[in-house]
């Protein structure tokens, strides 16, 4: 299929791209269909919105910056995205690319997690608190040059 987004031009997608937000996300109740574009060039991705061309959200597997990152899911965000075990999952984290790369932030405090076999998703709000919704993806980077 083909969907010309107003950030990444016509691109092509599979059904297996499809990701559904019944709830849709924070910020964009509305919008519930997307598909995750992974052009394979590093570790970000895109999270196209199939219902609205002008929304694109850069996004990245959390765990290739964060090896530590840990999301410990709430049993109503469990039944809502109807995982069964074994698990069989995927979570994301948004990020924020400003004109200084540099200055990247990541949202660490609310993950999309995808249920890999239905391709339902939630946007699920953690309770942790040393994790943040804009955490600096290059922190050690950026206190080394503070210094």
């Amino acid at each position: 299929m083909k969907f010309t987004s107003a950030k990444l031009g016509e691109i092509e997608y599979d059904d297996e791209q499809v990701i559904l937000f019944p709830e849709g996300l924070l910020g964009f109740p509305g919008l519930s269909r997307y598909a995750l574009i992974d052009e394979k060039q590093g570790p970000f991705m895109w999270l196209q919105s199939l219902d609205e061309p002008s929304l694109a959200l850069v996004v990245i597997d959390p765990w290739l910056f964060f090896p530590a990152y840990s999301a410990d899911l709430p049993d109503d965000d469990v039944e809502a995205l109807e995982l069964s075990e074994p698990y069989n999952f995927s979570i994301l984290c948004v990020a924020t690319v400003p004109q200084q790369p540099r200055e990247t932030t990541v949202n660490l405090m609310g993950p999309l997690v995808i249920n890999l076999n239905n391709r339902k998703a939630k946007q699920v709000v953690l309770s942790n608190q040393e994790y943040k919704t804009r955490h600096r993806l290059f922190e050690e980077e950026c206190q080394e040059n503070e210094q």
